[in-house]
């Protein structure tokens, strides 16, 4: 009697069917899930700047509307100090008095710690108030040596924290030397009173200081570093930015695209050199509410400084002047 044979195992070609379907689905699925994941990161981090931006009302509300990170506010007591201590490791540090503000509990330097006191209490802010999205490095660049670690996640505009021409103070770092592009108001204090509306002014934003597209991240803990040291720096219309470079959305191909760094927060990873807004960041405001920009529409001098300033455009981004209309040589920011 002749036996009917069952097949029990795939042919050669069946197989490579469904290999050639499994590499599809993965093909598709795998950007999906990055983009996801992208997007969750993006919301950590939207969720840790809205309990900055509480903070820093918290700080306004109880120093007469001063803001964070001044050196004439919170760093005011370190002018003129060779080391750092106490809440800030350095004038221009927001992160420490914040932190310090909302009982944290962090290391708490004396007039008489070493250096690696100050160190370990910047390690513990720059990994605090860490951006979900941060995976770069930073390394020391002047001042206590606190290792390589996370690039400080979030900066401030020093244009918010200088003082006017005209107001009393320690003459140096903290008054806008006259050759910078951005002249505060003569009057000018780092308080929220004058700043313009809040919710228009950016207070922190991700950030990348000290970095470029040919400097990779660094920091300066050096306790009167000048020009915002470790956690400050121009707002993001300037070319002379060294925390929201964006030169390569306006033509330069040097190095790398500077956005990746500071600019964390697209859906999926944009192409280097693309133009403005396919890169994303996330800031928080002086009213306390938190947003996700692009590029090009972070750029916006109008989001940085205090009203009443009067910017010189020619140092301002190409794109930038056109995008928000900047066709005199000098222009006064609104409210």
């Amino acid at each position: 009697m002749k036996r009917n044979r069952t097949r029990t195992g795939f042919t050669l070609i069946e197989l490579l069917v469904v290999i050639s379907i499994i590499a599809l689905l993965i093909s598709i699925l795998l950007p999906a899930l990055a983009g996801a994941r992208r997007v969750a990161q993006r919301v950590r981090c939207l969720a840790s700047l809205a309990d900055v931006g509480k903070q820093f009302v918290q700080y306004g509300t109880d120093n007469n509307q001063a803001i964070p990170g001044a050196p004439t506010s919170s760093g005011a007591y370190l002018l003129g100090e060779s080391t750092a201590y106490g809440a800030a490791t350095q004038i221009w540090d927001f992160q420490g008095p914040i932190a310090q503000a909302a009982g944290l509990g962090f290391t708490l330097p004396d007039r008489n710690s070493p250096d690696s006191e100050v160190a370990k209490r910047f390690n513990q802010l720059r990994g605090y108030y860490r951006c979900a999205s941060n995976k770069f490095l930073s390394v020391q660049f002047a001042g206590p040596q606190a290792g390589a670690g996370p690039m400080v996640s979030y900066n401030t505009c020093r244009y918010q924290l200088f003082v006017g021409a005209d107001r009393p103070g320690t003459p140096g770092i903290e008054k806008v030397p006259s050759n910078h592009s951005e002249q505060i108001p003569r009057n000018w204090g780092p308080s929220t009173n004058k700043i313009g509306v809040p919710s228009n002014k950016i207070a922190v934003a991700d950030g990348s200081r000290y970095a470029d597209s040919t400097i990779s991240p660094d920091y300066d803990l050096s306790v009167g570093a000048a020009f915002g040291g470790a956690f400050s720096d121009t707002g993001a219309h300037s070319t002379f930015s060294n925390s929201w470079d964006r030169s390569w959305a306006n033509g330069s191909r040097q190095g790398v695209d500077a956005r990746f760094y500071s600019f964390r927060h697209a859906t999926s990873e944009p192409a280097s050199g693309a133009p403005g807004d396919a890169f994303k960041l996330n800031a928080v405001f002086h009213d306390g509410h938190a947003e996700t920009l692009g590029d090009l529409q972070a750029s916006n001098p109008n989001l940085w400084l205090p009203q009443g300033t009067v910017l010189s455009t020619v140092d301002v981004y190409d794109d930038t002047r056109a995008a928000f209309g900047l066709n005199q040589s000098f222009v006064t920011i609104g409210n």
